[in-house]
């Protein structure tokens, strides 16, 4: 009976999607034609999108395998990858497959190892990603589908903005969804998503249409802000024979973030001032998502420190802008194993707000700070992350006034 058992795991194992090709499994066949494109993307999240270049992508994972016992890591990053890598060879982990690998079963493993660990999941979201999109179909009420929601075309094939471009190494077409500031490109991954006990942990797409409709503001799309304005660039630096590169309007595929733009300056305002006995931070949120959104982790730190006219330390306060996530005991925890939002101080979208501080006696001078954080330090030491990129505080505005 046992060996019945696993030649039927073997027989009904392992539903297989398209693997990608040896000359679209990265960026690298990309660099010649698309050096400018290629070196921005680089120092992008989306190119560390894979677990073995995100350690709390990958410490989230291993976490939630210890806290819930009915899951198995492979499992678990299968179910991830259909945003964070949508190209992956295996989509789908059957019943037999997950007795498979729990029995340990080497061909199965094998398998696994193989569609999870291949050159073009560890590349991330790279070109064969994005442009190689055919048609998008999300529905927004299940939320970001990521490969689920999207249809790729034939490989080599490369979709984009312009009608007339021309490549000696692959065919191209233009589509709607790159020649626009309309978002349902970045929706696909950057919608919304449920955990499996039903709560909703990332909202910001969601947050992004809540505004959009109930103003009459004209907002602008992730790409303006996580890419560029359309500016005078080249696409690419290939050329017909005796002709020189086309200039084109063009982004930075960049996919800001903390690390590799200036977004936070760009898009949030900050001032400060005393009145009435306190000291007053205003933030104007200038984006039409929360801050901070995301994942939900994410911490904007507030901190004053009160001097006194020799400057010595007299009084020091701080907040955060963040949400705190309880499981089913009460326990703080991550959001994909959480049963309940227990706090959110998250600032809305296109907002000003003020954030107040009594001003203890004898204090004559202000300090404060304005940071960001990827995840607390606390919930850092719980999910033994160790990489200092999202360990450390990421301090965009400070100031020290006469109070």
């Amino acid at each position: 009976m046992k060996f019945i058992v696993i030649g039927l795991i073997l027989v009904t194992s392992l539903f297989s999607a398209e693997e990608v090709g040896k000359k679209w499994e990265s960026n690298e066949n990309c660099e010649a034609c698309h050096m400018e494109i290629s070196s921005k993307w680089e120092t992008s999240r989306h190119s560390n999108s894979h677990f073995s270049k995100n350690d709390l992508f990958k410490k989230s994972l291993m976490y939630m395998v210890s806290k819930k016992n009915t899951l198995i890591l492979d499992e678990v990053k299968m179910d991830c990858a259909k945003c964070h890598n949508p190209r992956i060879s295996k989509s789908k982990l059957s019943d037999n497959d997950k007795v498979s690998l729990l029995m340990g079963h080497e061909s199965t493993q094998k398998e696994f190892d193989k569609a999870l660990n291949s050159k073009n999941m560890k590349n991330g979201i790279n070109c064969v990603v994005c442009h190689n999109i055919d048609q998008i179909h999300l529905d927004k009420k299940k939320g970001s589908q990521g490969m689920n929601g999207i249809t790729f075309g034939p490989q080599g094939t490369m979709f984009g903005p312009f009608a007339d471009a021309v490549s000696p190494y692959h065919k191209t077409e233009q589509r709607d969804h790159f020649t626009s500031d309309d978002p349902t490109l970045c929706y696909a991954c950057h919608y919304s998503t449920k955990n499996h006990q039903g709560l909703e942990v990332y909202t910001t797409g969601k947050e992004y249409d809540r505004f959009s409709n109930d103003s009459n503001e004209s907002i602008e799309g992730c790409k303006v802000c996580h890419m560029s304005k359309k500016k005078e660039g080249f696409a690419s630096n290939h050329s017909q024979v005796g002709e020189k590169p086309k200039q084109r309007m063009v982004r930075e595929h960049r996919f800001a973030s903390i690390d590799n733009s200036n977004i936070l300056n760009d898009y949030i305002d900050v001032k400060s001032y005393s009145r009435d006995g306190k000291f007053i931070i205003n933030i104007k949120n200038r984006t039409p998502h929360k801050i901070p959104t995301g994942y939900g982790l994410r911490e904007i730190v507030l901190k004053v420190v009160y001097l006194d006219k020799e400057d010595k330390v007299i009084g020091k306060k701080r907040y955060v802008l963040g949400a705190k996530w309880k499981d089913k005991n009460g326990k703080a925890t991550i959001p994909h194993l959480a049963t309940k939002l227990a706090k959110d101080t998250r600032q809305e979208g296109k907002s000003s707000k003020n954030y107040k501080f009594p001003i203890p006696e004898g204090a004559v001078y202000a300090k404060y700070s304005f940071s960001y954080r990827l995840i607390s330090a606390k919930m850092g030491r719980t999910l033994n992350v160790t990489d200092p990129f999202f360990l450390k505080e990421y301090t965009f505005s400070e100031q020290r006034i006469h109070l």
